[in-house]
Parts: structure tokens; C-alpha cells; sequence
């Protein structure tokens, strides 16, 4: 199928976007660590029982240890390491200016890309990635008031930054353990699950699980998580992986990060919230910049 990977990748995008709203709406019922936590899980078990409904196994026992080691240390540094990294950033720094410098990542997912895995992008190609990055930033760093900075702004700048890198890195590594035949489903089960783990076990050391445990009983965020958890690591870290099998890493990376971009038509949608001129003129920008990654072949 022409531009499979292209096509998984905005999709999932929009999944995640979509998902953000139901992981809002949980986490101010019962905090963003324990719906970290939960969706991590139900992402997982709903990964493991799709398997199990296609291959007749809960755990992809086809995989070799290569792509196990690859996959995995993807999970962990990518969805474990970065996203942990990420929430603290916005506690510090505020969703905004941690999002603006998690649109890093593409640029450091291109590049590491290009000296390790000897990806070589056209220039109609280097051209889309820039235009949508700079649509991106552009969208991202429009000022809505001062937001205040909670604790050290120089920590919560490296921790974007560390966000960034991580999923950076954590794409890389996913195409790295994407080699054989191993299919999309088996890979994201893969991944998600080392993730997962390395959180739960964090949160037990932390004394945190018990009480995320506590938290299903408030009904409303139990059914926020469970959707959210559907749409967005369930379905959205699926088809990024697609997208991740059947793309460059970089163009994959890139039109990833378009959440931003793809989160103004559902704010209005859900919350009537009118986009502002720039808002508008940035998303134009970036379906110029998607347009050009998929006709630079």
C-alpha cells in the first residue's frame, strides 16, 4: 500500500491528540502518575488479548532475541524514560514550552537516523520535515498568558530536552528491532510491555501503586483511562509502529509530532474553542510541509 507509513503515522497522531482530551479529564480526577500508570496497563492487556485473537498466544513468541532487545529498550527509553521525563517537564515549565521542546525530537530522530542507520532524505523530503517543524513551533510557542514556572525553569528545560532525546532515541531503536518479518502488533506488545513494567515497578519502590490501584474506583476517570487507553497506546503506539516498519525514521518522527497541529480542530470540536489567526496560518503551513513528505517520492 502507497505511503502505509505516512498515512499511520498522522493517524496515529490524531488517535493521540484525540486520546489527550480522555487522559485530561482522568488525570485531574486522580492525578497524571496513577493515569500514566493505567492506561500503560490496559494498553497492554488489550495489545495481549488482540494477539491472542490473531495468533493464538498472549505473548509474541515468534520474535528473536534481537528484535526482543531492540523492542524493548525502544519501550524504555522511549515511552518509560521520555514520557516520565516529559510529565515532569510540564509540571515545571507548563504543557506549552515542554511540548515546544519536545519538537525536538524529529530533528534528533533525522539525525541519529542518518549516522547510524544511513538514512539519506531528498530535499523535498528535508524540506516537508522542516516546514512542518517550524508550523509545529510556531503553533506551540504562541503566547497565552504568562505561564508560571513551578521550581527550576534551567531542570524542566533538560527534561524536555530528555524527552525529546528519549523518543528520539526510542524510535530508532523501534526500527532497529522492526527487522524479519515481525508484524506491527507483535512489535508495539513488545515495546509497551518492558515500558510498563519499568513504571509499575517504579511506582512500587515509590509506594505509588497501591493508591493508583484505589483510583479505578472513581468511575468516570476508570472510563476516561480505559477509552484513552484504546485510542491512544492501544491503537495511536500501534500505528506508530507502522508507521516506524513502512517510513523513515525521521519522516515517521516528524509527522508524528503533528499532535499539536491536529489538536486545534478537536479543541473546537469538544470544547468550542475558536482558533486564533496564527493557530490557523500554522496549520496551513503544516499540511504544506505533510503534503511535500508525501510527494517527495
Amino acid at each position: 500500500m502507497p505511503f502505509l507509513g505516512e498515512t499511520a503515522a498522522l493517524t496515529a497522531a490524531f488517535f493521540w491528540g484525540f486520546g489527550a482530551f480522555l487522559f485530561e479529564n482522568a488525570g485531574n480526577r486522580i492525578g497524571a502518575l496513577a493515569t500514566n500508570l493505567l492506561r500503560l496497563f490496559f494498553a497492554c492487556c488489550l495489545l495481549s488479548f488482540t494477539l491472542f485473537l490473531q495468533q493464538g498466544h498472549f505473548f509474541p513468541l515468534g520474535a528473536d532475541h534481537e528484535q526482543m532487545l531492540w523492542l524493548g529498550a525502544s519501550g524504555i527509553v522511549g515511552l518509560a524514560m521520555g514520557d516520565a521525563a516529559l510529565f515532569y517537564a510540564i509540571v515545571i515549565l507548563g504543557p506549552r514550552l515542554a511540548i515546544l521542546l519536545l519538537s525536538l525530537a524529529p530533528v534528533i530522530t533525522t539525525l541519529i537516523a542518518w549516522i547510524f542507520l544511513g538514512e539519506r532524505l531528498t530535499w523535498p523530503a528535508l524540506s516537508g520535515i522542516t516546514i512542518t517543524l517550524c508550523a509545529i513551533i510556531w503553533v506551540v510557542s504562541e503566547p497565552h498568558g504568562k505561564s508560571p514556572i513551578r521550581g527550576s525553569k534551567t531542570v524542566g528545560v533538560i527534561l524536555g530536552i530528555i524527552a525529546a532525546i528519549g523518543q528520539g532515541v526510542g524510535v530508532i531503536l523501534a526500527k532497529r528491532g522492526l527487522t524479519g518479518n515481525i508484524d506491527a502488533l507483535s512489535a508495539t506488545l513488545l515495546r509497551m510491555l518492558p515500558a510498563t513494567a519499568v513504571m509499575w515497578l517504579i511506582a512500587i519502590i515509590v509506594g505509588q501503586a497501591a493508591p493508583t490501584l484505589r483510583s479505578l474506583k472513581n468511575k468516570h476517570a476508570a472510563i476516561a483511562v480505559t477509552i484513552g487507553s484504546l485510542i491512544g497506546p492501544y491503537i495511536g503506539v500501534w500505528l506508530s509502529i507502522v508507521a516506524v516498519k513502512h517510513t523513515e525514521a525521521g519522516v515517521a518522527s516528524t509527522l508524528l509530532a503533528t499532535v499539536p497541529i491536529l489538536i486545534i480542530p478537536l479543541e473546537f470540536l469538544i470544547h468550542k474553542r475558536k482558533p486564533t489567526p496564527r493557530a490557523l496560518m500554522g496549520t496551513i503551513l503544516a499540511v504544506v510541509g505533510i503534503a511535500l513528505l508525501f510527494l517527495r517520492h
